[in-house]
C-alpha cells in the first residue's frame, strides 16, 4: 500500500473512496513481496499490482466487489489449487492477500512515505470479525477495541525500525490479534556528480527504483531542469562542497560520471569519508588507475580505496547514455543487495529471497 503513496494521496485529499488488494503473506516464490497492493479507485482507474501479474484479475474482481458493498477478506492464493489456477498464480507459491477499503485516517502515513520518510500502517488480518481489514496508525493505535494502544504502537514502531513489511501478533484476554504493518523505509540518496547525459538517463532510473536523485555540477547551464526528470534535485556547485554538506549513510550511492582530474577525485575522497555504501566512478581504465594514484596523493588509504566501483557499471557491452546507465544502476542495486550479478540461469535456490531493507 505504501508503494503507492504518491499516487494514493491526491485520491484521498479529494476523498475518493478505495479498495485495496495487499498481499500479506507469501509462501514460496512469488514475483513480488509482502505488502504490494493493487488499488482500485471509486473512479475506476487502477493503480499497482499484488503479484506481478499472477493473480491480477482475482484481485481486482474481489476489490471492485467491495467497492460493490460486500465484505473485505483475506484470500488465499495457493499453486496447484483451483483457485490459482482461475487466478493465473503458476509461480510455484502461495500467496494471502487482505481486500480492505483504505481508510482516511492513514493519510498522514501516506504523506510521509509520499515524501521518502519512513511511515508504517497496520492492517488487521485475523482477530475478532469486527476488527478484519481495519487500519491502525502510531497516532490512531487506540482504535482497536479491546486491545491495548501501548501493545499497537510497539508492535508498529518494531516493524517500522527494521524497515521490512510483515506481521506482528498481539495477545491480549485470550484472543490473537494479527497486524500485517506496511512499511515505508527512508528513501535512499544517490548523489550524481556531472550533469552528463549519462547522468539524465541514470537521474530518470534511480528515481523510477525509488532513490531520491541529487545531480550537482558547477556549470548551472548543464542542469537545466527541461533534461530532468521530474522530482530531480538539481544543486549547482562543485562536487566535493557538495557532498560535503548531504549527510550520506551506508544505504546511499554516489556515482561520479563527470571526466574533470581535478575535481573527480576530490569528489570521490569526500564520498568515502561521507560513508556512502556504493561509490563509484566512470571512465576508462586508464582513467582509473589516474583517479587512484591522486587518490593516494590525497591520503585516501589503499584499504578505503578497495571499496571503489571503478570502473563503475556491470559489463552487458553499454554504449549509448541510456545504456551506460542501466549498466550503472544494475551494479548500484546488485551491490546494496549483495548480489553478484550473474544470470538467473547459472544459479538454483529461490529467485526471490527473503526482503531486506530499502
Amino acid at each position: 500500500m505504501l508503494e503507492l503513496a504518491d499516487r494514493l494521496v491526491p485520491l484521498v485529499a479529494a476523498g475518493v473512496p478505495i479498495a485495496l488488494a495487499t498481499s500479506i503473506d507469501v509462501i514460496g516464490s512469488s514475483p513480488r513481496p509482502a505488502g504490494s497492493s493493487l488499488a482500485v479507485a471509486g473512479d475506476g482507474s487502477v493503480l499497482g499490482s499484488v503479484s506481478g501479474g499472477c493473480v491480477e484479475d482475482a484481485a481486482l474482481a474481489a476489490c471492485r466487489a467491495l467497492l460493490g458493498g460486500e465484505p473485505g477478506a483475506v484470500h488465499r492464493f495457493g499453486f496447484g489449487d483451483a483457485a490459482a489456477a482461475r487466478a493465473g498464480l503458476a509461480c510455484g507459491g502461495e500467496l494471502d492477500v487482505l481486500v480492505h477499503e483504505l481508510d482516511p485516517a492513514v493519510a498522514d502515513e501516506l504523506r510521509a512515505a509520499a515524501s521518502g520518510s519512513p511511515a508504517v500502517i497496520g492492517l488487521v488480518t485475523a482477530g475478532p470479525p469486527a476488527l478484519l481489514g481495519r487500519s491502525v496508525t502510531h497516532a490512531s493505535a487506540d482504535a482497536l477495541p479491546g486491545v491495548p494502544a501501548g501493545l499497537v504502537r510497539a508492535a508498529l514502531e518494531g516493524r517500522r525500525g527494521g524497515g521490512v513489511a510483515g506481521g506482528v501478533e498481539i495477545a491480549c484476554d485470550g484472543v490473537l490479534v494479527r497486524i500485517f504493518a506496511d512499511v515505508a523505509a527512508p528513501r535512499r540518496r544517490m548523489v550524481i556528480c556531472g550533469a552528463t547525459e549519462v547522468a539524465v538517463a541514470l537521474a530518470a532510473a534511480a528515481g523510477a527504483v525509488g532513490f531520491q536523485v541529487t545531480v550537482c555540477d558547477p556549470r548551472a547551464v548543464f542542469l537545466a531542469p527541461s533534461r530532468f526528470a521530474p522530482g530531480t534535485e538539481l544543486v549547482v556547485g562543485r562536487p566535493h562542497d557538495v557532498l560535503r554538506s548531504v549527510t550520506l549513510t551506508a544505504g546511499d550511492a554516489v556515482c561520479v560520471l563527470g571526466h574533470d582530474e581535478d575535481l573527480d577525485p576530490l569528489a570521490l575522497a569526500e564520498a568515502l569519508e561521507g560513508g556512502a555504501g556504493f561509490v563509484g566512478a566512470l571512465g576508462s581504465r586508464a582513467t582509473t588507475l589516474r583517479r587512484r594514484e591522486r587518490l593516494t596523493a590525497l591520503g585516501v588509504a589503499p584499504e578505503a580505496q578497495a571499496g571503489l566501483r571503478m570502473p563503475i557499471g556491470l559489463d552487458i557491452g553499454a554504449r549509448t547514455p541510456a545504456e551506460i546507465a542501466i549498466a550503472v544502476l544494475a551494479e548500484v542495486l546488485a551491490v546494496r543487495a549483495g548480489r553478484n550479478a550473474a544470470p538467473l540461469r547459472s544459479g538454483s535456490g529461490p529467485i526471490h529471497r527473503a526482503a531486506v531493507p530499502r
